[in-house]
């Protein structure tokens, strides 16, 4: 696809997403500015940050998408352009925003308790790379399984953008951390993150290596993103009192001409019965911070304590690949590879 045009100031590029399908049914439209309204600030897009949920929101397999025809998109930075009637900010502030979708334009409003500050020295793409997957490996590690540093903490999918967070937040937190991946070169960035054990996921003998590793006490604390046989190997090695917090399903795929799929998807979905629950005093828990948005409150609470133990711990989010924002398909195309490391960004203007 050609370069871009530049920038008007009532237009803007945006990719509309009016039917399931691979990355190219995602169409590049133009669309009128938006304006904020009462409490809600404009923002000029510099980076996007790319997460999973929105490669299964083109598939039609994501419960918080919207109808559509919409534009997708839950993560951006970039400077506040304009501001609503009551907002109290500066103009050209640089913030990151998350929201339920619109990400995948040149300028997004979001309501201002949304536009999150961008530390000082984080660049455009650690930016758009910090926001939704931070926000949610810090919330399930503190807020659901109450994570403390005598734990055990196994992470699943630890090279992606949600897994290389948890690692460097439990090892940072005086955690021993097992990081799991789905290859051995990713391995090797997983420990580069702070595990001190590390496993593949897809090996032949993956429950054997996991039973090693684990020991005799298991472990404490388990961060799970991928769901099917790795959801349930964990869950055989959850130590009395283990926690295991489900934030994604990563192996969710299916289709809908193919029933044997739909069981696929079924089987391998999360789940853990009372009675297993109460024989082995193991729990079960789940977080999607997308419903967190509306608490201004409590989302400002836990921005607060996140950043603060980001500033605390010298931490940085890892961005993997760059895109620029006319080949945004081929940023989907590399997240659907499982060959990314890290976070996908892509950005906008130079």
């Amino acid at each position: 696809m050609g370069g871009l045009r530049p920038r008007t100031h009532d237009a803007m590029k945006a990719w509309l997403l009016s039917r399931t399908g691979p990355p190219d049914v995602l169409e590049l439209i133009d669309r009128p500015d938006p304006a904020p309204g009462p409490g809600e600030v404009a923002v000029d897009v510099q980076a996007i940050g790319i997460n999973y949920a929105e490669v299964l929101s083109r598939k039609g397999l994501y419960g918080w998408a919207p109808d559509r025809p919409y534009v997708p998109g839950m993560e951006v930075t970039g400077t506040i352009s304009a501001l609503g009637a009551g907002v109290d900010r500066a103009m050209g502030e640089r913030v990151m925003c998350g929201m339920q979708h619109g990400g995948y334009a040149e300028r997004v409003v979001v309501n201002a308790a949304r536009a999150l500050p961008v530390p000082d020295d984080f660049s455009i793409e650690e930016a758009a790379a910090f926001a939704v997957n931070w926000m949610t490996a810090w919330v399930a590690l503190t807020e659901m399984a109450r994570m403390r540093p005598t734990d055990r903490v196994a992470i699943t999918a630890g090279a992606g953008g949600v897994g290389s967070a948890a690692v460097m937040l439990a090892s940072s937190s005086g955690c021993d951390v097992v990081g799991l991946a789905g290859s051995d070169e990713k391995l090797e960035r997983v420990r580069a993150f702070g595990a001190s054990d590390t496993v593949n996921y897809r090996a032949t003998d993956f429950r054997e290596r996991l039973a090693g590793v684990a020991g005799d006490r298991g472990f404490d604390v388990v961060l799970e993103v991928v769901g099917g046989d790795v959801f349930r190997a964990l869950t055989d090695r959850l130590a009395p009192f283990g926690r295991i917090v489900v934030a994604g399903y990563a192996s969710l795929d299916y289709t809908w001409w193919n029933p044997l799929s739909w069981w696929r998807a079924w089987r391998g979905i999360p789940r853990l019965g009372l009675s297993r629950a109460a024989e082995d005093s193991i729990g079960m828990l789940a977080t999607h911070i997308g419903y967190l948005l509306d608490d201004e409150a409590r989302l400002q609470e836990i921005w607060a304590a996140l950043i603060d133990h980001v500033d605390r711990a010298r931490l940085r989010p890892v961005v993997g690949a760059t895109f620029d924002f006319a080949d945004l398909p081929d940023a989907h195309r590399l997240m659907e590879s499982r060959k990314s490391v890290g976070k996908i960004v892509v950005r906008i203007g130079g």
